[in-house]
């Protein structure tokens, strides 16, 4: 019977970032704990542990390079990560301050809803930018744009 050797992980998580699954932003992160591989391992290099993060938003995406192959490029890595952790926490905790802040204002009154009688010259205005809007977006049908 032959011996595998199991991958371990110091981190290995994959989440959505939206509750709406229709929203696809995501962060995947991916640390490969090395210290169990031999250094003579002819089936496994130490020295190419698996680092990932990759971020995304509904469109974007942002792979992250994290290269262990020597002292220098350790010690960039470990520098890159905790930059990106400060401005990431900074941005988070600016946000909490916005929604606490944007909480406590008063709400404003609802929009009235669409069934609402307007005043006859405002219909027209809608009616004409309704109409200038179909003409727009035909050009562009037409163009095959």
């Amino acid at each position: 019977m032959s011996e595998e050797t199991s991958e371990r992980y110091y981190v290995r998580r994959r989440e959505f970032l939206n509750e709406d699954p229709e929203l696809p932003a995501f962060i995947i992160g991916v640390v490969e704990d090395t210290r169990a591989i031999p250094d003579d391992d002819p089936n496994r290099c130490w020295e190419g542990g698996t680092i990932t993060l990759d971020l995304a938003d509904c469109y974007r995406r942002a792979v992250f390079d994290f290269n262990m192959y020597n002292v220098a490029e350790r010690a960039n890595s470990l520098r890159k990560i905790t930059l990106i952790a400060e401005v990431v926490n900074a941005v988070r905790e600016g946000i909490a301050s916005e929604v606490e802040s944007r909480n406590a204002r008063p709400t404003k009154t609802e929009q009235p809803s669409a069934e609402v009688d307007l005043p006859a010259e405002i219909e027209q205005v809608n009616t004409e930018a309704v109409s200038a809007t179909q003409s727009f977006t035909s050009h562009f049908t037409t163009l095959g744009l």
